[in-house]
């Protein structure tokens, strides 16, 4: 018995027909590519100067030298912007624009 929580139900998607799609053409590229980047810059932007600011002040208060501080901090901007990143990917994939959305379709093996 297959307990792999991954795959695809029963009817495996992959075995169905995709439909013949659309062009992924500049336009559309361009629509998917700024929806990206808006959230990421918005939102990276934001976590990563909560986290920062959080960390500034702690070890601030602590006494820690400015430029350690300043490196913790930028490190800490980039850790936290990876989850933000993969998050914005997701919110991406399953957005609708107005005539078309993206499909991820298993691959048969």
């Amino acid at each position: 018995m297959d307990t792999n929580p991954y795959r695809a139900p029963a009817a495996n998607v992959a075995e169905r027909d995709a439909g013949p799609g659309i062009e992924a053409t500049w336009g559309r590229a361009t629509k998917v590519w700024w929806s990206l980047i808006w959230r990421a810059v918005l939102f990276g932007g934001l976590a990563g100067m909560l986290a920062g600011g959080v960390i500034g002040a702690i070890l601030g208060a602590a006494g820690v030298p400015q430029q350690t501080i300043a490196t913790v901090g930028g490190w800490l901007g980039i850790l936290v912007s990876i989850p933000v990143g993969i998050w914005v990917v997701r919110s991406v994939l399953r957005k609708s624009w107005s005539d078309f959305r993206i499909v991820l379709i298993p691959v048969s093996k």
